[in-house]
């Protein structure tokens, strides 16, 4: 009737759903908030199984909410389990429309479990088709045979191990048919089997490699034979009753009143539109290449134009409404004239460059593709016509025409470095994407393509092959280009008019139109300036930090007895935990044990001379290796100066962020870091102005809390840790120590960090009961601002989101879950994010204001922004002609209900500013 080479998988759902709830974070949302995890894992390891083992056949299995047989026979069955979070239970019936989507039937059953059904199906089906049982957990080993396996989750999710009877016996040394009276003897903790008391693993195996079966061993024990030694006789004799109850529960039952009708399991060619319409709304983008590897189950999709046919597989959804796609390739003059009368007559357009590479200073660049019009785009071959540029440049400096864009900052800075001007930016695909879903970190075409259309774009990969991590397109045909870039700058039009709409409905409008899209050309022009570099500062700093650090590794040698590699987590748990015996109380626990994390380190700081040493070898191997010796290679042969990146599409807070380098993550403190500051130096005749917010966020506090205690002192320029060291200590204000102060400064902005006492004595470095006294002493001196967080905390809770002064949102669905985890989580985000939001939105403005005053000047430019500093290069005599200016501007940026002071420093380096 049936092939023997036919295979059925049998899935056992719940075991998978567990499973990957508890392996991938809870953080895994979508923009509405719904936890996708364990959807997430269990589709993941779905398509990894179909790929992997091509079945002809297959079921899922799911567990029912009520009771089984099982606790009719003993009531203690699973009830030491915890309840699992809402958000799992949430996610089965979205499992379930996964398995809808793959045309795989669903079979659950009241009173039995889904291995009930799994062996109920394996007994069902034909002994010539062979059965795999998909699952999470070692629940079916049991039931392998001749034409039974089990294909298990091994490590994480991702990888799997296929289960016959020859890896059971490897791995347990046991036969499939005797894991049943295994359990019987050493019970399962997960689902509260008891067992025989006092008998594990080492000596379940033992007996039943003996004596082959249960009823074997009791024979032995009933025999008193002596094979069995004492204490284990009288283990197993007290609790024979246990055994054998413990035997019926862990044994499947193949029995269940169940009709399994095979053909319905039969894998159909299946919807690929469908499913990726269903990814599209899970936002599972990054899972829709893998069904590429599907094809044996994939419908045929519906004929394209040859021509792109023979290029790419192009979304299916433009397939099949059967739009036509004008992607037109602009390489002769006669077609270039032409088109350009066309482009200057437009009010509104995309614009995407196609470069050689990232380096926007080096890249040569190879065209420009325009969109105004859904399926319409054109695609000028720039490499071979490079007048052209010459006859764009009016249209581009129109500030009146509206150029739009994806990562336009990137365009804006090739067409720069050509010698060309964009002017009258109106939108930015990325950045609409960013303020709708702040903390989701991708913000790409494809993704955003994806998210809003439900399309997948053509594959980067199918393009460039396997240099498609390089980004090098100078080896693509311009024919290929055309449909290429085409497509981005045509998905580009047509989510600008989405994006549009939604930002509006969601008040964001006003932050994109003010701030976010105005700060484009400002960070493309900082960016482009960049800043010198003193490389022989670096270069001195590099040797002293190996001698450091080489006599650092003697030290940590000599004190661990033996010569090992510090670097390698693995030998250095084996010398703290093991070798040297250190206290673990406290250390956290992974996967491969006991963790030397920093903070974990930082634990037992004081429990060993050994732990100083280690962190200080981290700190300046880090240094060395992150700043020291990496910054000099960055420096950019054709400017001779570093060209940082700044990110406005990163942070959920809205700060911006660096790379390449991280400028604004050296070290502010410390000597080292001071050092390496040292090294970004002012250009001969300049000097380096430093103007930063004092105080920003406390300032803020007060404003929004409306705290009266707090407002006064602003008001009257007090030492607000001074003040609050007095208040919390119970001290006159001039009886105040430094060390006073100190702790005070670190409950001021532990408190607007959302830290509970746990976290504030960290952070001090004072005892637990000691935080928590000054939280609550704290509290009471600033009323309004304790009023201010409930208030806002309520807010978040009834609305899923806090927001800045200027309306910037933070999503925070997760601030009603009940992971306590990602409640208190959300919570710390909820009280922090409005006033370290609103400090960038303020930092943002000024910088866009400040770009206006000194656009036309030659004698200044601004060069970084840190945090809530802004740094300047400005020649010699022209400092006070405008220091004066751009303080004000940042000092009456927006009103407060206290003073907002900048902070000014002057230097001809970045690490001696006075």
């Amino acid at each position: 009737m049936t092939k023997t080479n036919q295979k059925l998988i049998i899935i056992d759902g719940n075991a998978i759903i567990h499973r990957s709830f508890h392996a991938l974070p809870p953080t895994m949302t979508t923009k509405s908030g719904q936890v996708v995890n364990a959807v997430y894992g269990f589709t993941l390891f779905l398509i990894k199984a179909l790929s992997d083992l091509k079945p002809d056949y297959i079921v899922l299995t799911l567990d029912k909410k009520d009771k089984t047989f099982r606790h009719l026979e003993y009531k203690e069955y699973k009830a030491q389990r915890v309840k699992a979070p809402d958000e799992l239970y949430e996610q089965i019936p979205l499992v379930k429309k996964i398995a809808e989507a793959f045309d795989i039937p669903i079979y659950d059953l009241s009173g039995f479990e889904a291995d009930d059904l799994i062996g109920t199906i394996s007994r069902q089906v034909n002994s010539g088709i062979k059965k795999i049982i998909m699952t999470g957990d070692m629940d079916t080993l049991q039931l392998i045979n001749n034409d039974t396996q089990v294909y298990t989750m091994s490590r994480g999710i991702t990888d799997s191990v296929l289960y016959g009877a020859k890896e059971v016996e490897d791995r347990y040394n046991l036969k499939p048919n005797q894991m049943i009276d295994y359990k019987a003897l050493r019970g399962d903790p997960s689902d509260n089997i008891p067992g025989v008391k006092g008998i594990g693993e080492k000596t379940a195996s033992e007996l039943l490699n003996n004596f082959k079966t249960l009823d074997k061993v009791y024979e032995a024990v009933d025999k008193s034979s002596g094979k069995i030694k004492p204490r284990i006789w009288g283990l197993l004799k007290e609790h024979k009753k246990e055994a054998y109850l413990s035997q019926k529960l862990a044994t499947i039952d193949q029995n269940a009143p169940i009709k399994f009708g095979l053909e319905a399991a039969r894998c159909q060619k299946l919807d690929k539109a469908k499913i990726i319409a269903l990814f599209s709304a899970l936002e599972f983008k990054s899972l829709v290449p893998r069904l590429n590897s599907l094809d044996k189950y994939l419908a045929p999709e519906p004929n394209k134009t040859a021509e792109i046919e023979n290029l790419f597989t192009i979304s299916d959804k433009l397939a099949r409404d059967e739009k036509k796609f004008q992607y037109q390739l602009i390489n002769s003059n006669s077609d270039f004239k032409s088109f350009l009368k066309i482009l200057s007559q437009q009010k509104i357009f995309v614009l995407d460059t196609e470069t050689t590479s990232l380096d926007p200073l080096t890249t040569t660049l190879l065209g420009i593709s325009f969109s105004w019009q859904e399926g319409e785009a054109y695609y000028l071959d720039i490499n071979q016509n490079y007048h052209w540029l010459k006859e764009l440049a009016p249209i581009l400096a129109d500030e009146k025409i509206k150029k739009c864009g994806h990562n336009i900052k990137f365009d804006l800075k090739v067409l720069n470095n050509q010698g060309l001007e964009a002017k009258g930016i109106y939108f930015d695909t990325m950045i609409a994407s960013y303020l709708l879903n702040p903390e989701n970190r991708q913000h790409n075409l494809d993704a955003i393509t994806f998210a809003e259309l439900g399309w997948e774009k053509i594959n980067r990969k199918d393009l460039l092959g396997e240099k498609f991590a390089e980004l090098d397109f100078a080896g693509v045909s311009p024919k290929k280009m055309a449909i290429y870039s085409g497509e981005d700058a045509d998905f580009t039009w047509r989510l600008v008019s989405i994006l549009e709409k939604k930002l509006k409905a969601e008040k964001l409008w006003d932050l994109f139109q003010d701030i976010e899209v105005p700060l484009i050309p400002v960070l493309a022009k900082m960016e482009n300036t960049g800043i010198l570099l003193n490389k022989k500062i670096l270069k001195q700093m590099s040797g002293e930090l190996k001698i450091e650090i080489n006599k650092l590794e003697k030290d940590i040698h000599k004190l661990a007895g033996t010569k090992f590699n510090i670097k390698s987590t693995k030998q250095l748990k084996e010398i703290l935990y093991e070798k040297l015996a250190i206290a673990t109380k406290g250390i956290k626990k992974t996967k491969t044990g006991l963790s030397t994390a920093a903070e974990q380190l930082e634990k037992l700081k004081d429990a060993h001379p050994i732990i100083p040493l280690l962190q200080n070898y981290r700190e300046l191997t880090k240094l060395l290796s992150t700043y020291v010796e990496a910054l000099p290679g960055l420096v950019s042969q054709k400017t001779g100066r570093l060209h940082t990146n700044f990110n406005q599409t990163i942070t959920a807070t809205g700060r911006l962020s660096s790379n390449d380098p991280n400028l604004q993550n050296i070290p502010t403190k410390t000597a080292l870091g001071k050092k390496i500051r040292q090294a970004f130096i002012a250009e001969k005749g300049y000097v380096f102005a430093s103007l930063d917010y004092s105080q920003i966020e406390l300032r803020l506090v007060a404003h929004m809390s409306a705290d009266k205690r707090m407002l006064q002192a602003f008001a009257h320029n007090e030492d607000i840790h001074a003040i609050t060291a007095a208040a919390i200590n119970e001290v006159p204000l001039d009886k105040v120590t430094l060390e006073m102060r100190r702790e005070a400064k670190a409950v001021n902005f532990g408190v607007i960090y959302g830290q509970g006492p746990h976290g504030l004595s960290q952070g001090a470095g004072i005892p637990y009961q000691k935080a928590q006294e000054f939280i609550a002493k704290y509290f009471v001196t600033y009323a309004g601002i304790k009023k201010y967080i409930a208030t806002n905390l309520e807010f978040a809770q009834k609305h899923g989101y806090v927001e800045t002064l200027l309306g910037r949102r933070r999503n925070l669905p997760e601030i009603n879950s009940t992971i306590i985890m990602m409640q208190k989580s959300a919570e710390r985000m909820a009280i922090n994010m409005p006033f370290q939001g609103t400090a960038a939105d303020m930092i943002k403005l000024a910088m866009i204001k400040i770009a206006q005053l000194i656009a036309k000047e030659n004698d200044i430019r601004m060069i970084l922004q840190v945090h809530d500093e802004l740094i300047f290069e400005i020649k010699e005599e022209s400092v006070k002609k405008y220091i004066g200016q751009i303080k004000d501007i940042m000092e009456n940026i927006i009103k407060l209900k206290v003073p907002i002071i900048v902070d000014i420093k002057y230097g001809t380096n970045w690490g001696e500013m006075k």
